[in-house]
């Protein structure tokens, strides 16, 4: 798909590279073709999204939230939740996404900082597919019916945890972490399916990466960073009427 677009010869492309090793050399074909190229929410490479090293410093940025303190900040609020001991699920996508990995790392170190008070009992890959996380998750809740937490590292694994928890009827029992905002994701939070949702700001990725591809197209290369954090909102029931929480839920209108 990429190289059926470098072939139009845009000006700058924005891409999410859903593989941080697959994607370098097609994106440097991009680049040596003339296009800028900015990565938006996933980066490429092992340099963490640093596009100042000197192996990707020809990519011109990288725009996203800090995943591994968002992965941090969601399984610490869960573990909370949980009283601060247990045990935990992760369930995620795929190997090789860097956005996905890194929020994966967070939730690690916040695992890791209860000196094992809380213990990993595994993590499934579920290939963006919420019906086979939701299968997983069932199996998991089945063989371990003392669960007390799961952290979905995106909006498929969230959504298909959230699924078997309330098929279980383990609704409020089973604490989960939604990492992104669908308006979906708000209502299970409201139904207590779900106890915190971890939301990125995909409007100002996306407002970014054509700000700053009109920026190089115009040759104003000291205006694009090569690293601009987005951030992110946590939303729990207590705040999610908040003007803040509803600026950052992912509506489809």
């Amino acid at each position: 798909m990429l190289d059926a677009v470098i072939a139009q010869k845009p000006d700058a492309i924005c891409i999410a590279a859903t593989d941080r090793q697959a994607l370098i050399e097609p994106m440097r074909r991009a680049h040596d073709a003339g296009i800028h190229m900015i990565s938006v929410d996933t980066f490429i490479g092992d340099t963490g999204g640093d596009y100042t090293a000197p192996e990707l410093d020809w990519m011109l940025s990288y725009i996203g939230s800090d995943n591994v303190q968002g992965g941090e900040i969601g399984c610490d609020a869960i573990i909370e939740a949980m009283g601060g001991k247990g045990k935990f699920y992760i369930q995620t996508t795929q190997p090789g996404v860097s956005t996905v990995e890194q929020r994966v790392e967070g939730c690690m170190k916040a695992i890791e900082a209860t000196n094992g008070a809380v213990e990993l009992i595994g993590m499934d890959y579920n290939d963006d597919n919420a019906a086979k996380a939701a299968e997983q998750t069932a199996a998991v809740l089945a063989a371990n019916p003392d669960l007390g937490g799961i952290f979905g590292t995106n909006l498929f694994s969230a959504r298909g945890a959230a699924q078997a928890v309330a098929n279980a009827g383990l609704t409020g029992v089973v604490k989960v972490a939604n990492f992104d905002a669908p308006e979906d994701a708000i209502v299970a939070l409201r139904e207590n399916v779900v106890d915190i949702v971890i939301a990125q700001h995909p409007y100002e990725m996306g407002e970014k990466c054509i700000e700053f591809a009109v920026a190089a197209i115009n040759g104003n290369f000291d205006a694009i960073p090569k690293r601009y954090p987005t951030g992110y909102t946590i939303i729990t029931r207590e705040n999610v009427d908040t003007e803040e929480a509803q600026r950052s839920i992912y509506k489809s209108e």
